[in-house]
């Protein structure tokens, strides 16, 4: 039998993941319809932000130089800690959580070739 590899997680697979996503966490404005009901939450993001935090939590060395807020909230959701789970619920706290992980990242990215160029 065939031993699976074990995928490689670092900057780049963060990167990659967003990539499709950065015009809509760009353009995203939130809902302009606050009278519908609790219990009609928006779907966006939540594909992204379920494999961001799948990332998060997995065993990857780039996961501990991450800001440790970001993979305490991951653990959380994952751990379907109720109040967790249903503020992530909101399309507009995922887009913050996004948006700000992806600011992160990018400063990160910066960083790095920064680095670089320097050596």
């Amino acid at each position: 039998m065939k031993k699976m590899d074990t995928p490689i997680i670092n900057l780049d697979s963060y990167l990659r993941l967003f990539k499709p996503y950065e015009t809509q966490l760009h353009d995203f404005i939130g809902r302009n319809d606050f009278t519908g009901s609790e219990e009609q939450y928006g779907a966006h993001f939540a594909l992204l932000f379920r494999q961001a935090a799948r990332l998060l939590v997995s065993p990857a060395d780039i996961n501990h130089r991450l800001p440790k807020h970001y993979i305490a909230l991951a653990e959380r959701y994952l751990n379907k800690d109720h109040d967790t789970v249903r503020h992530f619920s909101y399309e507009e706290n995922r887009y913050y959580f996004l948006s700000e992980f992806l600011e992160w990242l990018k400063m990160h990215e910066r960083g790095v070739k920064m680095q670089s160029m320097g050596k």
